[in-house]
């Protein structure tokens, strides 16, 4: 029992570490290029468009979005969000395993309904990316 909570303390201790190195190397690493952004570079392709996505970035910066770029706006913002609940869903995964692996009979329950909500999570985050995705298709022909 010693060892396994020495061992749960040593895993919390390089957790914190790892996550602390994260965030003091993200600025310097994104200090050589310019700085990071929600909004799309100047020559990203959304795809299935054309030329409306062209600028996208300058343009909703001056907020002057044409009717045909409306598109283009949903669905790049929507990926990002879709993105990011994508990789909640799969972090809160990961943590899940790990109280399971780690973790007592009770933890090992709860682990299992992280687990369980973690892959709804993901599956609903999936679908909403279909169906953003179908809606725009249908909309824009």
């Amino acid at each position: 029992m010693i060892m396994k909570t020495s061992m749960q303390k040593l895993f919390k201790v390089m957790l914190l570490i790892s996550f602390v190195m994260l965030v003091f190397s993200v600025p310097v690493t994104f200090a050589q290029s310019s700085a990071p952004s929600v909004l799309p570079s100047d020559d990203f392709d959304i795809g299935g468009y054309g030329d409306a996505c062209t600028g996208l970035a300058q343009r909703i910066r001056t907020g002057d979005i044409t009717l045909e770029q409306i598109p283009c706006f949903i669905k790049y913002f929507s990926q990002t969000l879709i993105a990011i609940a994508g990789s909640l869903s799969v972090i809160f995964v990961m943590i899940g395993g790990y109280k399971y692996v780690v973790g007592s009979d009770e933890q090992k329950d709860v682990a299992k309904k992280t687990i369980t909500y973690a892959l709804i999570g993901l599956a609903v985050s999936l679908s909403a990316w279909i169906l953003v995705d179908l809606v725009l298709q249908f909309a824009t022909e």
